[in-house]
């Protein structure tokens, strides 16, 4: 893992939030936040009875993967006799809280194995929420998780240690909640917008599509198995987005890619009025791509261009 993460986007106006200097929370707050409003997706307000939902189920995880030794990671909390059980779905934990059931969670686990006479360089907590989160953004579905339209968003980190002399292994959970109580982001009739976008910074250069739960693309399955990071598109729900064609120019070069959508969801995960657009390949790094897009929104065409920028 990268020990030091900058944020996806250069510096825009966002929402204050009562997370604590340097940790975790404030920096994937930082990050999703940065991406949301400059591309169009909406701000979030911090929701403290989503943040102690999602800091309990990453209490859940750990407190799991420590006792029985299996790195867990789940959606559902199946042991009520865990002291961190607090519902087996995600919205029953958000109504645990108070909150209501209208949510979408995505969640991530990092496992650090060493011998604690030659210990790893740790990244910082911020670090680890950045990373984290960019990460989440970084998939299919999780991206869909990260960009759904509720109003409000909490996180919620934990992490535990397992001793075996010398060894250790630390289990390291991160996890969001977008929800929303009443109203829902509303981008507005015929409005298309993506992530990335326009002026979009430190995109990572790949996607292992089998590091993703379901795997968006069942037919590579080996951690070698890379594309460039999904670019993805999103209009209001009840409207119907058709993406005819995608490219990206980059380094001197087009790069091909392939229409993730509601007809070829191998899942059936994704909306009518959502589509990716994922690189066929592993995009260079430090270098601006103009992505090119072309298709309709109930009938009605577009076309979208616009340069992004990958990390170092």
């Amino acid at each position: 893992m990268s020990s030091a993460v900058t944020t996806p986007a250069p510096a825009v106006s966002i929402p204050s939030a009562s997370y604590a200097a340097g940790s975790a929370e404030l920096g994937a707050w930082n990050v999703l936040q940065q991406a949301r409003v400059l591309c169009g997706f909406g701000a979030l307000q911090q929701s403290t009875q989503l943040d102690a939902a999602e800091k309990a189920h990453a209490q859940y995880l750990t407190s799991a993967a420590v006792s029985t030794g299996e790195s867990l990671l789940s959606h559902y909390e199946t042991d009520r006799n865990n002291s961190y059980y607090t519902g087996y779905y995600p919205w029953d934990r958000a109504r645990y809280q108070g909150y209501g059931s209208q949510v979408a969670e995505i969640l991530e686990a990092t496992v650090w194995r060493y011998d604690v006479r030659n210990p790893p360089t740790f990244p910082t907590l911020q670090q680890r929420g950045e990373a984290s989160m960019l990460s989440l953004m970084t998939t299919v579905y999780h991206l869909i998780g990260a960009m759904y339209e509720g109003t409000d968003v909490g996180f919620g980190t934990d992490i535990r240690t397992a001793v075996d002399g010398n060894s250790r292994r630390e289990e390291y959970r991160f996890g969001s909640l977008n929800g929303y109580q009443t109203t829902r982001v509303n981008l507005g009739n015929g409005k298309l917008v993506t992530y990335p976008c326009e002026g979009s910074r430190n995109i990572p250069v790949s996607f292992v599509p089998a590091n993703e739960t379901p795997n968006p693309f069942p037919a590579m399955t080996g951690s070698n198995q890379q594309v460039g990071p999904p670019i993805y598109l999103k209009v209001d729900a009840g409207q119907v987005l058709k993406l005819d064609g995608a490219n990206l120019n980059g380094a001197g070069s087009e790069v091909a890619a392939t229409l993730l959508t509601q007809a070829n969801d191998p899942h059936q995960v994704i909306e009518a009025n959502e589509a990716f657009v994922v690189p066929t390949r592993v995009l260079a790094p430090d270098t601006t791509y103009q992505v090119n897009l072309s298709g309709s929104i109930d009938g009605r065409v577009f076309s979208r261009s616009f340069t992004m920028r990958t990390g170092a």
